[in-house]
């Protein structure tokens, strides 16, 4: 588990809201021992407990947003916490207005960890409302560059390529390291 995060539980301080930012699996895995703590659950039987809810999204709509707020604001059903996990690897931009009243007034005792590729993947407002950790293994500068790449629009990926240029090294660095992200 991320340093930070272990720290926040061990000192009772656990925010309410957390942006785990870049690598997916050590941000799942993160989220999961910290769930796992919160909740007195082992990892492996979290799935069964009816306070603690993860899902992957590919693109979170309004829809989605609706269905986060109404099961957030039900009352724990053991104990007194709630575990949100959701990975994501887009919001609309009416599912993250949508969640800023979630994340300004959270329901007691519950505690959500968004799992995004990039910081960009959420919009300033949301971001503010919640602790930003990042979660980069290994190779850290180059996973989040070519995970800030694979997060980027089009246009964006365009540019990030003119900029390469035909500097070959360079082209060949960026490749390898979307094939270790991916």
């Amino acid at each position: 588990m991320n340093s930070l995060l272990e720290m926040h539980i061990k000192n009772d301080r656990l925010k309410h809201g957390y942006l785990l930012v870049g690598d997916f699996e050590i941000s799942r895995s993160a989220a999961l021992e910290a769930a796992s703590a919160l909740l007195g659950y082992r990892i492996a039987e979290l799935a069964r407990h009816p306070d603690f809810y993860h899902r992957a999204f590919e693109l979170f709509g309004i829809k989605e947003s609706q269905e986060l707020k109404n099961k957030s604001f039900l009352r724990p059903m053991l104990g007194g916490k709630k575990i949100f996990i959701l990975e994501l690897f887009s919001f609309t931009l009416e599912s993250a207005n949508a969640l800023l009243k979630i994340f300004e007034e959270p329901p007691e005792g519950t505690h959500f960890f968004i799992i995004v590729p990039s910081v960009d993947a959420a919009i300033p407002t949301l971001r503010s409302r919640l602790t930003v950790v990042e979660m980069f293994g290994g190779s850290t500068s180059k996973h989040k560059e070519c995970v800030e790449f694979l997060a980027a629009l089009p246009k964006r990926r365009l540019d990030i390529i003119k900029k390469i240029g035909k500097d070959k090294n360079k082209a060949i660095e960026l490749l390898n390291g979307l094939e270790a992200v991916l």
